[in-house]
Order: structure tokens, then C-alpha cells, then sequence
């Protein structure tokens, strides 16, 4: 999403990650940041405790300041970060579904509001949701924006397939928007932004949006939104399926011999089979993490445009599977090599070691480095 005065734009984003613990979904936030050149991210449904927080952002996001409502309800629902050279963000109110704030742009100096929302799953827990941005939002008299996972529909068009929504599940909504003024934003994308992922029952909702309100236009202001399919980082990965019995052909290996002569030969038999199984299965490991996502998302495209084709369907089971084991993969490749260059440097008398025991001596005894 960018919301910009005459020359100057600024990109804020959200994403539903549906579990923020696993390295995987941290490295997709990074790139997702890096990629887009975003300032400000709400995160949701992280399923976080308060306590991971500081870890996380330190190492996955240095310099990044954020905030959250993990203290108000249950399930780590909202995260926001931001970064602090690019925008000013102070949180104004703090409740289980909305996390609002005052932002102000240290380019342009432009100030704002800015919601970060996460609706509960029933018309009656969300009501609490429609009460707080009417309370917001009474006395407004600055551009706001809201954007994130209602949980819900706004007319009978935004759901295909299923069952088709009430007039008592849409009219909250509608009257928040026809009470505050509030308006969707140009999107560009796939229009439906949740699909059931089942086979048996596929169901394809637009929950999540970006709304801006009349305050907004009249500012000069501009907001546009873009949704992306929803990729590969929402399943787990297991381990490639043949590589136990690649172990296995390798070691039974006919030897004879002493104990230690029949190991080493083993040993050099099974480098041989894993080496072979390593190019076969992991070769230039970016690229293909890289091509099965691409790949991946355009069947997601596919299957939006026709949701009851079966083939498509399947194939993006199929293609997500893969997607995910790659980039689980890739992310493996990386750690690995980033051991390795620490196992190489790090005995060494160079400036790599000594940076390295500097930042350990901080973390232990951070009273003897402050200046």
C-alpha cells in the first residue's frame, strides 16, 4: 500500500503470516520489507508471546521499533513495526482488534492516523471492533487509514463459493463505513484475499483491505493497495522423502576388512550417493526456491479466476508443497554456510573474531560498555 502527497510516497504493508515463530516466515517478512521498500508492517496473527518479541526484531529486524496487543487479548493478534528514520509511529490506543496510531512522515512531515486491524471469527465478538473505530473515528479530523484482516465480508460478491453471507454478517460492517465515510482503496492483485485451502469445500474471500476516509481525498492524498497471491510460507516442510533410503543405499556397501577400514570406505561410498542426491535434489537452491514460488503463485492466480477447476486446484497443492520445501531448503543452505564461515574465521586473530567476542561481551556485561 502507498498513501502519498505530490512527490512523495511512502509504502506500508500488513500481512497475516498465521504464525510468526519459525525462521522460514521471519526471512519472508524480511524480503517482504527489503523487496518493497516497506516503512511500516502490521504483522497479524503472529501467535507470539510478549517475551519472543525483543529476540525476533533485534535479530531479524535491528534498528526497527514496534509495538503490539499481545498484554490485551490472547494469541499474539496484532504486531506493528516500523522504522524510525523514515516515520514517526505513536501508539494512541491499544484494544484486542485494533491498534491505532499517529503517524507522521519525517520526509514530508505529513501526519496521519493509521489502524491496524485483526477481526475475531463471529459477528458478535467483531462488534466490539466496529464500536472502537466508530469511537475513533466520530471525532476525526485527519486523514486515517485503516487496513487488515477483518475477518469478514462487506457485500455477497466479496465470497465465491460456500455459503452465501447474510444481510446480518454484512450490515455492521457497511454501517461502519457508511457512518465514518470510509472508502476502499484502488487495489491492483487478486481481488479475494483468504482461500479455505480445501479440497472438498473451496471457499475464496476478500477479508483483508484498506480503507481511507474522506479526510484523506481532501488532503490531496492518494492510497492504493496491492494484494499478492498468497505464496509458499504458510505450511510446514518436511524432509525430502528419499533422503533416509539414499543414506541407507550408500551404507550397505559389501566391505571387507578391519572395523576401521570398512568405515572409512563406507563413509567415502555414502559422500559419493549424498553428493550425487545434493545436485540432483538441491542444486543452485536460490533459484529454484525462487522459480517454485513464481510458480506457485501464478497457479494461485490461475485458481482464482476458476476456483471449481479441479486440475488447478490440485496443482496448487502440489506446487505449494514443493514451494515450501525449498525454501525451507534454501533457508538451511544459508545457515549452514553462515556456520561455516564462523567455524573457518571465527579461532582466528582477525577483526571477525574480535567483533564477534565484543558483541558476545555486550550481551553478558552490557554495564561495562556504556559510554
Amino acid at each position: 500500500m502507498a498513501g502519498s502527497p505530490p512527490s512523495i510516497t511512502m509504502r506500508i504493508g500488513f500481512w497475516n503470516v498465521r504464525g510468526f515463530n519459525r525462521p522460514l516466515k521471519h526471512n519472508g517478512v524480511a524480503h517482504l520489507i527489503k523487496n518493497n521498500r516497506l516503512c511500516l508492517l502490521g504483522i497479524l496473527e503472529t501467535k507470539l508471546t510478549t517475551s519472543a518479541i525483543a529476540r525476533i526484531i533485534n535479530r531479524t529486524f535491528p534498528g526497527w521499533c514496534q509495538t503490539n496487543n499481545f498484554d490485551v487479548i490472547a494469541g499474539g493478534r496484532i504486531l506493528i513495526i516500523w522504522n524510525p528514520a523514515i516515520i514517526d509511529l505513536v501508539p494512541e490506543d491499544i484494544s484486542p482488534q485494533v491498534i491505532h496510531c499517529r503517524a507522521k512522515n519525517k520526509s514530508s512531515q505529513l501526519s496521519f492516523y493509521i489502524s491496524f486491524t485483526y477481526g475475531l471469527y463471529t459477528v458478535v465478538h467483531r462488534r466490539s471492533m466496529w464500536e472502537k473505530l466508530l469511537d475513533l473515528g466520530q471525532p476525526m479530523n485527519m486523514p486515517w487509514l485503516i487496513l487488515g484482516d477483518f475477518n469478514c465480508v462487506k457485500s455477497p460478491t466479496e465470497k465465491q463459493l460456500g455459503v452465501t453471507p447474510t444481510w446480518y454478517e454484512l450490515k455492521d460492517f457497511a454501517d461502519c463505513c457508511l457512518s465514518l465515510g470510509l472508502n476502499d482503496a484502488p487495489t491492483t492483485g487478486c481481488y479475494f484475499t483468504w482461500y479455505s485451502n480445501s479440497e472438498s469445500n473451496p471457499v475464496w474471500c476478500k477479508l483483508d483491505r484498506v480503507l481511507f476516509n474522506n479526510e484523506w481525498l481532501e488532503a490531496g492524498l492518494r492510497c492504493n493497495a496491492h494484494f499478492s497471491p498468497p505464496g509458499c510460507l504458510s505450511d510446514h516442510s518436511p524432509d525430502h522423502q528419499d533422503f533416509m533410503a539414499t543414506v541407507e543405499n550408500g551404507w550397505n556397501l559389501n566391505v571387507d576388512g578391519t572395523a576401521q577400514f570398512c568405515l572409512c570406505r563406507k563413509l567415502k561410498a555414502l559422500k559419493g550417493h549424498l553428493k550425487a542426491f545434493n545436485n540432483l535434489h538441491f542444486s543452485h537452491i536460490s533459484v529454484r526456491a525462487k522459480d517454485a514460488d513464481l510458480a506457485l503463485q501464478d497457479a494461485q492466480i490461475q485458481l482464482e479466476s476458476d476456483p471449481e477447476n479441479t486440475t488447478i486446484r490440485d496443482s496448487v497443492s502440489e506446487l505449494r508443497k514443493k514451494a515450501v520445501f525449498l525454501a525451507e531448503a534454501e533457508r538451511h543452505f544459508y545457515y549452514q554456510k553462515a556456520k561455516l564461515h564462523f567455524l573457518k574465521m571465527g579461532d582466528r586473530n582477525t577483526k571477525f573474531f574480535h567483533d564477534g567476542e565484543e558483541e558476545c561481551s555486550k550481551k553478558f556485561y552490557p554495564g561495562d560498555h556504556q559510554s
